[in-house]
């Protein structure tokens, strides 16, 4: 086989996989679009019973944020996919299809740094500056869900008099749950947790 069909060999494998890698990062987009839904739709139900109900099952405040967190969970997951998807693209494959590119137009002086740096520089899981303070902004995505359980456990605190003491088992179950989540969704959005290449 000759250098340039081995080149146009792995230039083709090289942009399948790159296609197959932006069509994952599209369909967790989209789920993560979904999760959003089922959280709107989550609320809306929520709202809905404790209007019917009133205060005879105040508990189901307590229970709520656990199907909020499995929501923020679900969110957090999707980040993480996107941005491992996201960094295979920019350090394996773009940086690889830029030299082929130069082997095969050698003579040329291509200029390549920008072709498929969008993974690079725009949507980069890189350090992020400012940390805390950009949280609700850059984790919108699985803000909300957590954000919904925040308040459901404050209505079921402010609302609940005197609180049983069953309920002190739920109430520390949402506090580690909810500890639990913003320390995740600080570290991977933040810290870069779980996204090695």
């Amino acid at each position: 086989m000759t250098k340039e069909k081995q080149l146009d060999l792995e230039y083709s494998t090289l942009m399948a996989q790159y296609k197959s890698a932006r069509d994952e990062i599209n369909s967790l987009l989209e789920s993560s679009r979904q999760v959003v839904n089922l959280t709107f739709t989550a609320i809306s139900l929520f709202i809905g019973a404790s209007a019917f109900f009133g205060a005879k099952f105040q508990e189901a405040y307590l229970i709520l944020p656990f199907f909020l967190y499995g929501l923020t969970w679900v969110q957090l997951r999707h980040i993480l996919l996107m941005r491992r998807a996201s960094g295979y693209i920019a350090k394996l494959i773009a940086p690889r299809i830029r030299v082929i590119l130069q082997d095969i137009f050698p003579k040329s002086h291509l200029e390549t740094s920008h072709i498929l740096n969008w993974e690079e520089g725009w949507q980069s899981p890189g350090q992020r500056k400012h940390g805390f303070f950009l949280l609700p902004v850059l984790g919108a995505g699985f803000g909300l869900p957590l954000f919904a359980a925040i308040l459901s456990l404050g209505v079921y605190l402010l609302g609940a008099s005197p609180i049983y003491p069953r309920d002190w088992a739920l109430i520390i179950a949402n506090l580690a749950g909810l500890s639990y989540s913003i320390v995740l969704g600080f570290l991977i959005e933040f810290k870069r947790f779980g996204q090695e290449i």
